[in-house]
């Protein structure tokens, strides 16, 4: 499993630090007021190889290659054989160290008497070696043993869990990355879905608008072409300007009424001064587009109703329409859908939106609230 490269050097550093600390604590132990005790030092860092191997075996071996590989039981019994092994040399090291005879000084009183009256053995006789005192007493085996594999474990534990956080965090970043490439897709084919049937209705309306009303028609077309311009380019950069989304929605309005006739009410109200902030694009429109879509209908009146607000921390988008089915299309293959929606806001906004849904057997109406600085 590939790790970003940013989690890996977080990784890394979390390592370096965790060793140099430990590496250091016999260093402030050993100190005195005439000085560091090196010899203690070393013996202390000789102790801790064997568990720097056990760390190495299992960071760069063990755990890619069996674990993540999920050779779940090779895994287990390599690691309990490297810490059988780690327990059983750290035993040796301690051993070695723990053997430094030291030797009791003794005063020589011959310093002080003479010759004749110096004691001795007969003529020939051999004196005992002086024995070996205050030579430290090693710990039993069996519990030198158990505190290696003891220690062995945390590390392996630590080491562990720190893996385990770096692969949980690549994971969500991937999940991230995934969900907003999934999101730009949607976008993108929502950028023509916008609609393939209204380009072609709204130009068939130009067309005969031409012989009815011929300023209308080229008013009409400068409007199209201004929806076309959002969508092909404004729309592309992940995020437009309020301003830009309201332009779009009265240009989409207006060449949407061409079609209507006197039963259809079509509402608009935004701010008296527009928040000069920015938004995802097409998130509004394609709110609006659905409630044409599946509210407006020819053979009884209908509505279309949309309000935008703002305070000092919020923005609040409406959209109420009245319903021609039972169901408003949100769901259907070729809608954004209330549920994608939602993953958007929440990927952009964290937790500080809000969006409610409100339907009954002749309306429907979306709220939104979207903080003003993201």
């Amino acid at each position: 499993m590939a790790y970003s490269l940013k989690i890996k050097r977080g990784e890394s550093v979390i390592y370096i630090l965790l060793w140099v600390i430990i590496l250091l604590m016999p260093v402030f132990f050993s100190s005195t007021s005439s000085g560091i005790e090196w010899t203690r030092v070393f013996n202390e860092w000789i102790r801790f190889i064997p568990f720097l191997l056990v760390f190495l075996l299992h960071n760069f071996l063990l755990f890619p290659l069996l674990f993540v590989g999920n050779k779940r039981i090779w895994y287990f019994i390599a690691i309990t054989g490297v810490i059988g092994l780690a327990a059983y040399f750290g035993d040796i090291l301690s051993d070695y160290i723990n053997y430094q005879p030291q030797v009791e000084p003794m005063r020589n009183p011959m310093r002080d008497m003479t010759p004749d009256m110096m004691p001795g053995p007969p003529h020939g006789e051999i004196l005992p070696p002086q024995s070996r005192v205050n030579q430290p007493q090693q710990q039993p085996f069996h519990k030198v043993l158990i505190d290696n594999i003891l220690v062995s474990i945390l590390v392996v534990g630590f080491n562990v869990a720190i893996k385990i956080s770096a692969i949980w965090q690549a994971e969500e970043q991937k999940n991230k990355e995934l969900e907003k490439e999934k999101l730009e897709t949607e976008l993108a084919f929502l950028k023509y879905q916008v609609s393939p049937h209204f380009f072609m209705n709204t130009l068939n309306n130009i067309h005969a608008l031409i012989d009815i009303n011929s300023e209308d028609a080229k008013e009409s077309v400068i409007k199209l072409s201004k929806l076309m311009r959002y969508l092909l380019y404004d729309s592309g950069e992940g995020r437009t300007t309020l301003t830009k989304e309201i332009e779009f929605i009265n240009s989409y309005v207006d060449l949407m009424k061409l079609r209507f006739t006197s039963q259809v009410s079509v509402n608009l109200s935004f701010p008296a001064h527009i928040p000069n902030i920015e938004i995802p694009p097409m998130l509004f429109t394609s709110l609006l587009e659905n409630a044409f879509k599946h509210g407006i209908s020819y053979q009884k009146k209908s509505f279309v109703e949309l309000v935008m607000n703002a305070d000092q921390e919020f923005l609040y988008f409406r959209i109420k329409n009245s319903k021609k089915d039972n169901d408003n299309g949100l769901n259907e293959p070729g809608g954004i859908g209330l549920e994608n929606l939602r993953k958007r806001l929440g990927l952009i906004y964290g937790k500080r939106y809000s969006l409610v849904q409100n339907e009954n057997e002749d309306t429907f109406e979306i709220n939104i609230k979207l903080p003003l600085n993201d």
